[in-house]
């Protein structure tokens, strides 16, 4: 029995970072045109990878899905709302990967505070 639960956390531990390697590649590559942005995207994902691991090994199923989620999430509302602008210096500045980090963090803080608050009323249901 328990070989089929560490097989089936680990098998939700890739799917997520199958989804997530889909994102950054549809953000990093075939987007490319759109944001300009190189490193940004792999510093998300690497951040992305690290945060779904750990969540997976604590058995944790609601923050790698808002990670996912954050990520291409963030992307999106980024596109959306960025603004184009210039520096004093008269160098070129954009908003976008300040909107997709914030979305980013705020996301997995949600999830953070949304499995801490499953968790109290599944125990809570218990008892």
């Amino acid at each position: 029995m328990k070989s089929t639960n560490i097989k089936n956390k680990i098998l939700r531990g890739i799917s997520m970072i199958g989804l997530l390697g889909i994102s950054y590649w549809l953000c990093r590559f075939s987007f490319l045109k759109i944001h300009g942005m190189k490193q940004w995207p792999n510093l998300l994902a690497i951040l992305s990878i690290v945060i779904i691991v750990i969540a997976t090994i604590f058995e944790n199923r609601i923050i790698p899905v808002v990670t996912v989620v954050g990520y291409i999430g963030g992307f999106v509302l980024a596109m959306i709302f960025n603004t184009d602008g210039v520096d004093p210096g008269g160098g070129r500045t954009n908003n976008a990967w300040i909107i997709w980090g914030t979305v980013f963090i705020f996301s997995i803080m949600a999830g953070i505070i949304w499995g801490f608050i499953s968790k109290k009323r599944h125990e809570n249901t218990k008892g």
